[in-house]
């Protein structure tokens, strides 16, 4: 028969283990579920290629570990991914649990998509983790119907030797840029800025001229839904991105026909010394195997510029998560989903310059963004990239913004290549403002 003190002794460790045991898995790291309730549960997320995407998939066992769910990644062509996502959306057929998304789809998609409110109170998330552009990104009609995850600030990228050598310093107004666009041009065989004002490139050229408006307290639409930027403000930001860059020649003349892609190598050659743009191209820039010699490890970064006098306003990218609504296994796609958006992971993964397929300064945490030791391994643009995140802005999450998109395009790109700008612009808003009276049957 046991001791009295030997019974208490026992039971004292029998305790202490299970206390230990609902310790460890009331603590799982990312915030997921104890216990593996999904445990067997095979899921399948939709995704695009991309440097971040990989470092996800390349840590996906250590997350079917923890949680006993299996993922499968389906990796199609961004060019290709939102007419899959639709496909499947509108035939419901449930063969992807996840996908990635773009902001401007949502409220396209939004019947489609599983709205996550209630997963993110129960997973006690506080969304103020993230910028509130992403958030806003991420919101339709009061809901949140997707998650950051894959978020570009909108930077201007710059030649650091170039400016050392002139004495210049990194513009924070649209009136420096262009003395600095100059004074490059007159003093060195480049161009000073390399914009890109093609039309059909899936909004590239919208992006910098939405800034120029923006910082110029100018806007697309007013709050009724009626366009207003061929008002006097919009007409004179219009103009600013254009006139004192092509007609002083500051910018490269084949700019008028670059998207976004030869906007940067316009840069990554040597052709040209800033660019603005998202800052996923900071690998490129300085990538030896793409960029020239010269190029690469001369780069810099600073948020775009802003109208002098006037308040900042850039742009912002988001390519969030979303779970379809068809989905047969909801709950461990969120499991999913909270792991890949967690600021642990996003920390984790930045940090991890070990194979440079898996490599990218992407980041939509304000913890990621501000961490010293993640600016030190970045020289310094999340910090950067915060800056731009605060004052910055997205498209509207309107049914109608692809449609009013491509008729943009066309009228900046007409702008570029001569055509008048205040009866470009009105052609344009009329245009606009009869497709929004056709949509909302007025």
């Amino acid at each position: 028969m046991f001791k009295k003190s030997t019974f208490l002794l026992i039971v004292t460790v029998m305790m202490l283990g299970w206390m230990a045991s609902a310790w460890g898995q009331t603590k799982l790291p990312y915030g997921l579920k104890p216990g593996k309730p999904y445990d067997g549960t095979k899921i399948s997320i939709l995704l695009h290629p991309s440097k971040q995407n990989e470092a996800v998939k390349q840590r996906t066992n250590k997350f079917t570990e923890l949680t006993g769910i299996k993922v499968e990644y389906d990796v199609t062509p961004y060019g290709s991914l939102l007419e899959k996502i639709t496909s499947e959306a509108v035939a419901g057929t449930g063969v992807h649990d996840a996908f990635i998304s773009a902001s401007p789809w949502g409220p396209s998609l939004q019947q489609y998509i599983l709205p996550l409110d209630n997963f993110i109170r129960e997973s006690g998330i506080d969304m103020k983790r993230y910028p509130k552009v992403y958030v806003d990104a991420c919101t339709y009609n009061g809901k949140i119907i997707s998650m950051p995850y894959r978020g570009h600030p909108q930077l201007l990228f710059y030649r650091k030797d170039i400016f050392k050598k002139l004495g210049l310093n990194p513009p924070k107004t649209w009136a420096e840029l262009e003395n600095v666009a100059k004074t490059i041009k007159e003093k060195t065989n480049l161009y000073g800025i390399s914009p890109y004002y093609a039309k059909g490139t899936s909004m590239q050229n919208l992006f910098v001229w939405s800034t120029y408006l923006w910082s110029n307290k100018a806007d697309l639409f007013d709050k009724s839904w009626k366009p207003i930027f061929n008002n006097a403000a919009g007409v004179e930001a219009t103009q600013r991105y254009v006139d004192p860059l092509l007609k002083q020649k500051v910018a490269p003349p084949g700019s008028v026909t670059y998207n976004e892609y030869e906007g940067v190598q316009s840069v990554a050659q040597g052709e040209s010394a800033m660019v603005i743009v998202w800052w996923w191209v900071y690998s490129v820039l300085n990538d030896p195997s793409v960029a020239k010699p010269e190029v690469a490890g001369n780069i810099g970064a600073v948020p775009a510029p802003g109208w002098e006098g006037k308040e900042e306003g850039t742009n912002a990218l988001l390519m969030p998560l979303c779970v379809f609504a068809s989905s047969k296994h909801k709950e461990a796609a969120w499991e999913w989903m909270k792991w890949a958006t967690s600021p642990e992971l996003e920390k984790e993964r930045v940090l991890d310059k070990s194979n440079p397929k898996a490599t990218e300064i992407v980041m939509v945490h304000w913890s990621t963004l501000r961490d010293s030791e993640v600016n030190k391994a970045w020289d310094g643009l999340p910090a950067e990239g915060a800056k731009s995140l605060e004052v910055a802005k997205i498209f509207p999450l309107i049914p109608e913004w692809p449609e009013v998109s491509s008729v943009l395009e066309i009228a900046i790109n007409d702008i570029a290549t001569g055509k008048p700008t205040k009866e470009t612009l009105d052609r344009a808003a009329k245009e606009v403002e009869g497709i929004m009276k056709r949509s909302r049957g007025k």
